[in-house]
């Protein structure tokens, strides 16, 4: 009889726990599938190959997220939107603006990579017959975004060489890269220092590029996703989810380059040369990792060149690698064959840990 009440016991036991095991796994199941909205703010000129290829090739539907993009037509509208709540993310509104909102109050928090390099400087043909270099931005009307990394790469570039933009060329502040390739074609401005959002408006307006913002400053960061730093830490899944596709989205840049040139063509609305040429020919560098020491970088120049008051803070608040290791370590996990996502493990080392 005892032996008969121990395996009754025995059984109800197992059965508990076989319950409780089916359960388990249908909330992980359930958790996994779980479907995520982000509200993604981007500047539709340049937009994000990494975000176009994405929802091209599902790659977010595959990690349960659901992504809408809204376009904003520069960055401070976009990051008042963002710090307002109205977004979630902020992908396409460089790393200049960002870190000036940062020194005025906001918790922003940097937690991945997508542009760096990649701005033109353009011209009129007359003016550009005659460029050699960056000393013949003297006595030149330079028009230029503020705001925008490029406009703080420039400037960085004039200050070491020894160039006064006060007194050495009128400088010519704009409010949109548009207005400032609007300044240069109709000739109140000799120069103008552009972003990659106006390279092909520049070029069909017969305009010349005399530059790239990376011979000024060799691979600078650039557009950098950005997020409220409690956004961040309250929605760790959401934030992995998204970064593990932008990892997928550089495979597919790097290994198919022709998809990328259809996704210009697709959503910025270029005629295949002339995407082909955005895609392909504009010193743009293309990645997923954060970059830390990149936005450090950039966080001291905009400093040294009198651009921002650190004020006290301390940029290492504002950035968050962590996430991106996480994300990278699981691609890892999940394809340990494959040579590219090792590759990146050991660029995620040089770019981020000192």
């Amino acid at each position: 009889m005892k032996k008969k009440v121990i395996s009754i016991l025995l059984l109800a036991i197992f059965l508990i726990s076989a319950v409780g095991c089916t359960n388990s796994k249908k909330e992980v199941s359930k958790e996994n599938k779980e479907t995520i909205h982000l509200n993604i703010g981007y500047a539709p000129g340049i937009g994000n190959m990494l975000c176009f290829i994405a929802q091209d090739k599902g790659l977010f539907k595959e990690e349960n997220l659901e992504v809408e993009l809204i376009p904003f037509t520069n960055s401070s509208d976009g990051l008042n939107a963002l710090n307002s709540g109205k977004l979630d993310l902020g992908i396409s509104f460089g790393t200049a603006a960002p870190l000036t909102f940062i020194t005025n109050g906001a918790n922003f928090s940097f937690f991945g990579g997508y542009l760096s390099g990649g701005h033109p400087i353009y011209a009129k043909k007359e003016v550009a017959d005659k460029y050699k270099g960056i000393k013949d931005f003297k006595g030149k009307k330079v028009a230029t975004p503020r705001l925008y990394t490029p406009d703080i790469v420039w400037r960085s570039a004039m200050d070491k060489a020894g160039i006064n933009i006060k007194s050495d060329l009128e400088l010519i502040e704009m409010k949109k890269p548009t207005d400032v390739l609007e300044a240069v074609k109709s000739g109140k401005a000799d120069i103008g220092i552009g972003t990659g959002s106006t390279y092909a408006k520049a070029k069909q307006a017969g305009l010349e590029i005399v530059d790239w913002s990376n011979n000024l400053w060799n691979d600078h960061v650039c557009c950098r996703p950005v997020a409220k730093t409690d956004f961040i830490e309250k929605n760790p899944k959401a934030i992995k989810k998204f970064l593990k596709v932008m990892i997928k989205a550089e495979k597919v840049w790097t290994e198919e380059p022709e998809f990328a040139v259809k996704m210009n063509e697709k959503y910025l609305k270029l005629d295949k040369k002339m995407a082909e040429e955005v895609t392909l020919k504009t010193n743009q560098v293309i990645e997923s990792d954060p970059k830390r020491k990149g936005i450090i970088d950039m966080w001291n120049r905009m400093s040294e060149i009198g651009y921002l008051d650190h004020k006290g803070v301390n940029i290492e608040d504002h950035i968050n690698i962590k996430m991106y290791k996480e994300a990278l370590d699981e691609m890892i996990k999940e394809n340990p064959n494959d040579d590219f996502y090792k590759k990146l493990e050991k660029r995620y080392k040089e770019y981020n840990i000192d």
